[in-house]
């Protein structure tokens, strides 16, 4: 019979859960496969704050929560389209990149269960209003643990927001085989400088986390730039 030890008595095991080990496999995979490289800048989100505050009755008549990340899916397809490596894999066995000429936007959902990453297929044939839709429709699936395997299955590119729940920086691991990752980080106030004048902007931290194999560093930091860029015009998405 086993004898209890102090040492024991302050431990506790927990069970390896299904989803967690099955997360974990999936990050040590990608870490081994992939060569990560971050690349980190700041956005301007005051104006899309405006927007997304204008555009609140329209939503609650269409029974839609509406959070940036619409948006943000609005401006990574069209940047995708001028930086189409962002949205490719790497045949390593056929020694080609193959550039996905359709885009399934990941988002990752942090449940109890665990991280899953439910896809909204199609993106680029969705409007904001349809996008909003199906993220929150995917989200509630998830936290309700009735997400099912086609819904996490066929992503070409993944985003996670991290913001909501605190953090400047981080350095997500990329869902392999896909080539990279959007990290959105917490949205603050900060003063900045805009035509010589100090002002008070909302400012957010994203990273862009990239396949070093399949482009370089002055591609990814164009294409984050153009993202940005865009973002900032968030009435040019609409």
């Amino acid at each position: 019979m086993a004898v209890e030890t102090k040492a024991m008595k302050k431990e506790e095991r927990i069970k390896y859960r299904l989803i967690r080990r099955v997360t974990g496999e999936k990050m040590l995979e990608s870490v081994q496969k992939i060569p990560h490289v971050s690349h980190f800048d700041e956005c301007d989100m005051t104006e899309l704050l405006t927007l997304r505050k204008e555009l609140k009755p329209e939503a609650e008549k269409r029974g839609i929560k509406l959070s940036f990340l619409p948006f943000v899916m609005k401006a990574l397809i069209a940047t995708f389209k001028e930086h189409p490596s962002l949205n490719a894999v790497l045949d390593v066995e056929a020694q080609e990149i193959v550039l996905k000429k359709y885009f399934n936007l990941g988002v990752a959902v942090a449940a109890e269960q665990g991280l899953y990453v439910p896809v909204v297929k199609g993106a680029e044939n969705k409007d904001i209003w349809a996008l909003a839709s199906e993220i929150v429709t995917l989200a509630e699936k998830v936290r309700a643990n009735k997400i099912q395997l086609p819904d996490i299955q066929g992503g070409t590119f993944t985003i996670t927001n991290i913001g909501p729940i605190g953090g400047l920086y981080a350095t997500p691991i990329i869902l392999y085989p896909q080539t990279g990752i959007l990290g959105l980080m917490k949205m603050r106030e900060m003063p900045v400088v805009r035509d010589g004048e100090i002002v008070v902007r909302s400012i957010m931290n994203v990273v862009l986390s990239f396949d070093h194999r399949v482009l370089d560093g002055a591609e990814a930091a164009t294409f984050v730039t153009k993202f940005i860029k865009r973002l900032e015009d968030p009435r040019s998405l609409l």
